[in-house]
């Protein structure tokens, strides 16, 4: 019995352990990944617009996002300040994003 619990240890400590030191984002990765993906279509949708109209549309976009995902730009911005200074987590949530935009 003692040596089930050495192995469940062994097991799950490296999952606890990820998120340890790890600051809690305003925006839960989950929500995030979604989030970022609306606005990598946001700004694909964005590219070829310019002047006023594109000024115009990209805080229509930015505005019904946080409204789709009950967020606000300034939750989103905290949340990427957290991650910019923890890139192994921003490059792990990217990857989501990216396989979401791919598929």
């Amino acid at each position: 019995m003692k040596g089930l619990h050495v192995v469940l240890l062994c097991l799950f400590l490296p999952l606890f352990a990820c998120n340890v030191g790890q600051k809690k984002l305003p925006i839960p990765d989950k929500k995030l990944i979604q989030i970022l993906t609306d606005v990598h279509y946001a700004e694909a949708a964005l590219q070829d617009v310019y002047g006023i109209q594109k000024d115009s549309l990209k805080k229509v976009y930015y505005q019904e996002i946080y409204q789709l995902h009950e967020t606000s730009e300034e939750e989103l911005t905290k949340t990427m300040d957290i991650l910019r200074q923890d890139p192994e987590r921003l490059d792990k949530i990217y990857q989501f994003i990216v396989d979401n935009l791919n598929g």
